[in-house]
């Protein structure tokens, strides 16, 4: 039943809608399928980009190249000669173009051994006539056998001697000025020469101008080392440096 006043109601106004009132379950509408679309689409696009990325860092393995089968190897043991001793030093001279033939045009080396300097030695020879030391002659101013002690007895010389390879040898030590042995640093083999000097020089004056002529042969204890002496006319001062004053006549 109805009240009197109340219209029928197919005749009553519809109500209208709020804004922002949530649709019901009856009406359709637009907005969830646009929705999911969106996600979708979205979902599609990262999904690109992560495969994208994926294969550009993913390494790519390569295979690996076949290697090719080298050869076998053979070896032989080899026995190598003996080396060969070194050769002596050897000095190269050089000989200038002028002096080379005139259809040569490269230059000319000449070998040349070093051989030693044996210019002090004198030979048997040489020494004939000489006066030995000790024979004799000379009284009281016998300055060559004051000299051979000195020189017998003195180390210094032994050694000097072995050092300039004069061990057995006869040498000459003064000519009028001190003569180098060999290869040595000094005249009259250092050691040699300031011993018969030491002896000179001590000796008294009338000693050390004794006029003596051409050689005197001065020995060591062994007998086979010697010394030789003088050249021409000379008196002992002569081998300080010092000229003596010519003895009275």
């Amino acid at each position: 039943m109805s009240g009197r006043n109340t219209p029928p109601l197919e005749k009553r106004p519809e109500r209208p809608k709020r804004r922002g009132a949530p649709m019901r379950s009856g009406d359709a509408g637009p907005a969830p399928v646009q929705r999911r679309s969106r996600l979708l689409a979205g979902a599609v696009t990262v999904a690109i980009h992560i495969l994208v990325i994926t294969a550009l860092l993913w390494p790519h393995a390569q295979p690996p190249r076949p290697r090719a089968a080298l050869p076998p190897l053979q070896v032989s043991l080899v026995e190598l000669p003996k080396p060969k001793p070194p050769a002596p030093p050897e000095v190269m001279k050089f000989e200038t173009a002028q002096s080379a033939p005139q259809h040569l045009t490269a230059p000319i080396f000449v070998i040349a051994r070093n051989t030693p300097d044996t210019s002090d030695l004198l030979s048997e020879s040489q020494l004939a006539g000489a006066a030995i030391a000790g024979n004799g002659g000379g009284g009281s101013c016998d300055m060559a056998r004051a000299v051979q002690q000195a020189l017998r007895r003195d180390p210094m010389v032994q050694a000097a001697v072995e050092d300039a390879h004069r061990t057995g040898k006869a040498v000459m030590l003064w000519d009028g000025d001190w003569v180098r042995s060999g290869d040595q640093d000094g005249k009259g083999m250092s050691a040699v020469r300031e011993a018969v000097m030491w002896e000179v020089a001590f000796a008294p004056e009338s000693c050390r101008n004794t006029r003596m002529h051409g050689l005197v042969l001065l020995s060591l204890a062994d007998g086979r080392t010697r010394f030789a002496l003088g050249a021409g006319d000379w008196r002992w001062s002569d081998l300080l440096g010092v000229r003596g004053v010519p003895p009275q006549r």
